[in-house]
């Protein structure tokens, strides 16, 4: 049975001289809008000022064509349904014929956002979704599934330069968790912290920074070697972010003492935060399965922060 953990306090300590910078993308200045090879143009006015968006329902996909190397930039908006004032969405997108993992996002009214023809449509905020291009021409169509109901309006920008800088990295401790799970990949031991559907990881965040998280699924010896699996970030009873991934059998990785589960590879998503004190439930929706958790956090903004940690479970890490 897992067992719930208190309220950690902590700050943050640095042990050694390794220090590893690790390359990022950030965002490019230069960004053009890109019209699509096939979809239906609509004008929405966002605080007055007209914006072209494509639409995204059941009758409607959108094909992008672009030549890297690059950026592309994809905005998107839901239509709410109703007087709602949220309501999550989400996409497919097929890059060169190859379908991804299915994006979902959470929105909530924008009263900033009016479209001109159907003015009693609620439109949501914004989300953003950023793709690097490899060097030569691709295809992104995006989609929404056969049973969806929503109308999605996207917004595609491209960018010929990928503008990196140098961020170093360290691990972040969650404020409580229900266990741990320490796993060795390539010689060196990780603290990962497991999480299920009715027991979820807190943590505690002071922004504004970006969180990087990394997951892994648990196989048990019962499961096919690739398991779809969804991790959810609420804050409180608001939806922050829900993830699809298509777990594999990770050929590095594998627990420090024996376990009966075998160990997935690890899936990258993130978390944006805003200004102030922000607390994060992070677990998965699906039953009986376990995902084990592993966060991260840029080491400039650690001024956010006023804690205090032992040296064994806090260091600056390696990518």
């Amino acid at each position: 049975m897992l067992k719930h953990l208190h309220k950690l306090h902590f700050s943050i300590v640095f042990i050694g001289s390794l220090t590893v910078l690790f390359a990022v993308k950030s965002f490019a200045s230069d960004w053009k809008l890109l019209k699509p090879a096939k979809g239906k143009k609509v004008t929405l006015e966002i605080s007055g000022k007209k914006r072209s968006y494509w639409k995204l329902d059941q009758k409607n996909t959108v094909l992008v064509r672009i030549t890297g190397p690059g950026e592309l930039k994809i905005i998107t908006r839901m239509e709410l349904k109703d007087d709602s004032n949220e309501d999550i969405y989400s996409f497919i997108t097929t890059i060169d014929g190859k379908k991804q993992p299915l994006i979902a996002r959470a929105t909530e009214y924008s009263s900033s956002v009016v479209n001109p023809r159907s003015e009693k449509h609620r439109i949501g905020k914004s989300r953003t979704i950023i793709y690097v291009v490899a060097d030569g021409e691709h295809e992104y169509r995006f989609s929404l599934k056969k049973d969806s109901k929503n109308t999605v309006y996207i917004r595609p920008l491209a960018s010929n330069h990928v503008v990196k800088e140098d961020i170093s990295y360290v691990a972040y401790l969650p404020r409580s968790f229900p266990e741990e799970a320490r796993i060795t990949v390539k010689e060196r031991e990780y603290i990962y912290y497991r999480s299920n559907s009715e027991s979820a990881v807190e943590l505690e965040v002071i922004g504004p920074t970006r969180v990087k998280c990394i997951s892994r699924l648990e196989f048990n010896h019962s499961m096919r070697v690739n398991k779809p699996y969804r991790i959810q970030v609420l804050e409180g009873s608001k939806l922050i972010l829900t993830d699809f991934f298509n777990a594999k059998v990770s050929g590095t990785a594998e627990y420090s003492q024996q376990a009966d589960m075998i160990l997935g590879k690890g899936d990258t998503f993130y978390i944006d935060v805003p200004s102030g004190t922000h607390r994060y439930m992070i677990s998965t929706p699906d039953t009986d399965i376990n995902v084990i958790f592993r966060f991260y956090i840029p080491e400039r903004d650690l001024g956010n922060e006023d804690a205090v940690i032992s040296p064994e479970q806090y260091k600056l890490v390696r990518f």
